[in-house]
């Protein structure tokens, strides 16, 4: 490690830089193709067709959806829409009966 001024620079050699290349280089290509799991296409699919039909208001979003499928959203501004987004969600989620 070198001083230069109030700074501390790593100085990294040739094996330094393959190694971090490497690092990087598999980290890029691990989460390029990380995909959804059913579930997770699922829940989005169901809350694109919300927002599509114009059941669910535009200060509600949704945050994420774990592999299982469980959502996390937020409402902006104020809670109003919550309950319409859970109301159309588990209508669109909800499997058709056996026969």
């Amino acid at each position: 490690m070198r001083r230069v001024g109030s700074l501390a620079l790593v100085v990294v050699g040739s094996m330094g830089r393959r190694c971090l290349f490497a690092l990087v280089a598999v980290a890029i290509t691990g989460c390029a193709t990380m995909r959804n799991t059913p579930a997770q296409d699922a829940m989005w699919a169901a809350y694109d067709q919300c927002r599509a039909e114009g059941r669910v208001p535009p200060n509600v979003q949704l945050l994420r959806v774990d592999p299982d499928g469980r959502a996390y959203y937020q409402t902006y501004t104020s809670s109003y829409g919550g309950a319409d987004f859970e109301r159309c969600i588990n209508e669109k989620m909800r499997l058709p009966a056996p026969r």
